[in-house]
């Protein structure tokens, strides 16, 4: 039965079942949802009662009570190049989240938005947040979901809890030790900054974990670690490089663009390259184009990986109500260590032929 009077087609609310009832509006709340102490007897009058009046139940208050809106906000910050996602990671949250019957809602925020967002990120209408921060001061957006019952995955920045983020360190250690180990004693890392040891500025971690990574990997090897700054790399510089790391030399490149340039320095200065010196470097993919592969080798980023950790983290703390878990680094794909110093096609070796 609805309600007459002016709003001949308004639906009765709860309180309009609690009148009917004769019982407080809590009363009615706790009977409709199963909860609460309250004798059998009144929870079968309440739904009694409220069947008759035809109530329905306010779909987004449920969501909002359950916290089951279907959706996942990917969170970044709509005025700066400090939130970035590549399209791999992107996709895999897509897929991966379908798999769980949810849906991947990309919410860039801007600084006069956050304190307005801070007194009710509930607003979003989400069920998790995926928070993509990746160089500079996280504090603004740091916390602010969880505090609110809403899962934060912090994606693709390291801090010791609630980050799912690639194993840049791990990577770059295994890659140095498996070319040490196959003696590859001749390498050298190429960089921008001038003290990669060191978290600086606005920084991404990889800057200093993949550095580290190569450093104690050829410490343990016993082997001086050789570091270059790509802005100041000269064709007299890698020739000198050339002949100290002999017989074998390789300059392991912490980015696609420094293996360019590197690349392009070695053409300049007469390098066979592969023959001469070996390239290789990180990135989310290999280029792609086969001439260019065979020359400069890739370590895949695992972004597919990534995405599969930061759903298995929303699982596990929307499951448990946990604010904090350990962080989780996602391990490279060692499989492609071996090819780093091969001419094969990228595509056959994704294809596994």
């Amino acid at each position: 039965m609805k309600i007459g009077g002016k709003k001949q087609n308004a639906m009765p609310t709860q309180a309009v079942v609690a009148s009917a009832a004769g019982v407080s509006q809590q009363t009615v709340s706790q009977a409709l949802s199963g909860t609460g102490r309250i004798s059998e007897s009144v929870r079968r009058h309440v739904i009694e009662v409220a069947n008759k009046l035809e109530y329905r139940p306010n779909k987004m208050a449920l969501a909002l009570r359950r916290n089951d809106h279907g959706t996942i906000g990917l969170i970044g910050l709509g005025d700066s190049n400090r939130s970035f996602v590549p399209n791999v990671l992107l996709q895999n949250l897509q897929a991966s989240l379908l798999k769980i019957h949810k849906h991947l809602a990309l919410v860039p925020v801007l600084p006069s938005e956050i304190d307005a967002l801070k007194d009710n990120p509930g607003k979003l209408g989400i069920d998790g947040a995926f928070v993509n921060i990746t160089r500079g001061d996280i504090r603004p957006l740091l916390n602010i979901f969880q505090s609110a019952g809403i899962p934060e995955i912090w994606i693709n920045n390291k801090q010791k809890y609630n980050c799912v983020y690639p194993d840049d360190y791990g990577a770059s250690f295994q890659i140095t030790s498996f070319l040490t180990s196959r003696q590859y004693l001749g390498i050298g890392f190429v960089g921008y900054s001038r003290r990669p040891d060191r978290q600086v500025g606005e920084n991404h971690y990889s800057v200093k974990d993949r550095y580290l990574g190569y450093r104690d990997a050829m410490a343990g090897a016993g082997i001086k670690a050789t570091h270059f700054i790509i802005d100041e790399m000269t064709t007299d510089s890698l020739r000198s490089f050339l002949k100290m790391a002999q017989p074998s030399p390789v300059l392991l490149c912490y980015e696609l663009n420094h293996a360019l340039r590197v690349l392009l320095i070695a053409k300049t200065a007469g390098v066979k390259i592969p023959e001469e010196l070996k390239i290789i470097y990180f990135h989310e993919s290999p280029y792609w184009d086969k001439e260019l592969d065979a020359m400069i080798r890739c370590l895949p980023i695992p972004n597919d990986k990534l995405a599969e950790a930061a759903i298995a983290m929303y699982e596990n703390k929307n499951r448990t109500q946990a604010k904090n878990v350990r962080s989780v680094p996602v391990p490279y794909d060692s499989s492609y260590f071996k090819h780093v110093l091969t001419t094969r096609d990228y595509v056959d070796i994704v294809e596994g032929k």
